[in-house]
């Protein structure tokens, strides 16, 4: 059972790495993006039409899929005044019971931001003329990566952190 649950959490890690690497490119491009339509606007007196909106696009996806490796890693916000009195088994259990009240608000963002996404297929962004439903659909993905995170730290708690 634990050689399922490790290989859980290395598939986890693998789909982190890559959104990883997206983070990556989606951060360079955003940045590219705006020095362009700063540097245009300013030497060049007009801009792109569609370089604002792709970067707020871009920065939507960033902040979902950077919560969930920053969950993974630990390093999410929050307050731990309590966490940091507990010791030994009772911090694991808050820590799992933590996790798992998360997941089910996890559940819930995937469940409608699913449906928020589909409520908009129909509306296009003024620019880019892409439809809403893609960036909508930021919802249910970052969802979805928090709970597979968030379901990572759980076994991690349970059966305890491989050395890597």
């Amino acid at each position: 059972m634990k050689a399922v649950l490790r290989n859980y959490i290395r598939l986890v890690d693998v789909i982190n790495k890559f959104m990883g690497y997206f983070l990556i490119i989606s951060f360079a491009m955003s940045t590219l993006i705006l020095f362009w339509q700063v540097f245009s606007r300013f030497i060049f007196g007009s801009s792109l039409s569609w370089a604002e909106e792709l970067s707020r696009f871009l920065i939507i996806f960033m902040v979902l899929i950077g919560s969930s490796l920053a969950l993974r890693s630990n390093e999410l916000i929050s307050v731990e005044m309590f966490l940091e009195r507990v010791k030994g088994n009772l911090r694991k259990t808050v820590i799992i019971v933590i996790h798992s009240i998360s997941i089910i608000l996890f559940i819930i963002l995937i469940k409608y931001g699913y449906s928020m996404a589909l409520n908009f297929s129909n509306q296009h962004a003024p620019s880019l003329k892409i439809s809403m439903e893609y960036i909508y659909l930021s919802l249910p993905l970052g969802g979805v990566l928090l709970l597979i995170n968030s379901i990572a730290c759980i076994i991690e708690e349970i059966i305890g952190k491989e050395e890597k």
